[in-house]
């Protein structure tokens, strides 16, 4: 993947380390200037957040946490001065139960594109999602057919988000994943790996990637300690190896979002992207 440099124009060749809105503060402007203070320029919008812990609410009714639209506002600003640049936008869920929910998430995961598109960011991360269980891969296959079809005029990539053991996120396993991925068929599909959720899988999280490396568009990056007790943290606060990681994922140049614990701050922000250049530099490619 290309990555693309603020200002003239140019391609960068260093690895993108963005933050995310997931850990955004009020006064949002105030947040965007300690961010740019600590040097990010890079930024993944949280546009809705799947609130899944515990995850199923009266009648089936999962809680969805939207951005502002006022801080989408402030941030549009920002992009236009060329101060900051929106590498991803996360959609939330897409709901395979039924086809009234497929339709409500179809309608709201295109709003979130056509966004990104207003953005200029060629990613947008999407959750196929359920309240049942043993839903078939060929269910999410043909949901995932009708949001390729519903968001093909806009020049975005879609990406496949996995989820974590116990959750209602449905892609967990990586042969799940390239299951669904080769039957839609589309190179406007790819994959959004988060590091933690795979953790729950297979510590190796390595490994993991390795079974995906050529559909990965974006990774959120994260630490989880081995017993799995604490996730979402710090690089380097749990028991992740992430150098194997790195070393397979440098030289394609795909974007890190740091997607930590949302009440982190700008300078544990800081103190993350930190780590995770100590370990870039390390990794020989």
């Amino acid at each position: 993947m290309l990555v693309w440099g603020l200002g003239d124009g140019a391609f960068m060749v260093k690895t993108v380390i963005a933050a995310s809105t997931h850990n955004a503060k009020s006064p949002f402007n105030s947040w965007l200037k300690d961010l740019y203070n600590l040097g990010f320029r890079y930024l993944d919008v949280e546009f809705f957040r799947i609130i899944d812990e515990p995850y199923c609410f009266k009648d089936g009714v999962v809680k969805i946490g939207r951005l502002k639209t006022d801080y989408l506002k402030e941030l549009k600003q920002w992009v236009d001065k060329g101060l900051m640049q929106v590498v991803s936008f996360e959609a939330g869920s897409l709901y395979v139960d039924d086809e009234e929910r497929l339709k409500r998430s179809l309608t709201r995961i295109r709003k979130v594109v056509a966004e990104a598109e207003s953005f200029k960011c060629p990613i947008v991360s999407v959750t196929p999602t359920s309240f049942k269980k043993g839903i078939s891969m060929d269910t999410v296959v043909c949901c995932c057919k009708k949001l390729m079809d519903e968001c093909s005029c806009y020049d975005v990539k879609l990406a496949l988000e996995n989820g974590e053991v116990g959750s209602i996120k449905i892609l967990r396993k990586p042969e799940d994943i390239d299951y669904v991925l080769r039957k839609v068929g589309s190179p406007r599909l790819g994959f959004c790996l988060d590091v933690a959720a795979a953790a729950t899988i297979d510590f190796d999280v390595s490994s993991y990637a390795s079974k995906l490396l050529d559909h990965i568009l974006v990774i959120h990056m994260n630490d989880i300690t081995k017993d799995l007790r604490f996730k979402n943290l710090i690089i380097g606060l749990g028991d992740l190896e992430f150098k194997p990681l790195l070393a397979m994922v440098k030289p394609r140049r795909i974007p890190l979002v740091i997607e930590i614990y949302s009440g982190y701050s700008p300078i544990d922000l800081y103190l993350c992207r930190r780590q995770i250049e100590k370990l870039v530099k390390q990794v020989d490619c």
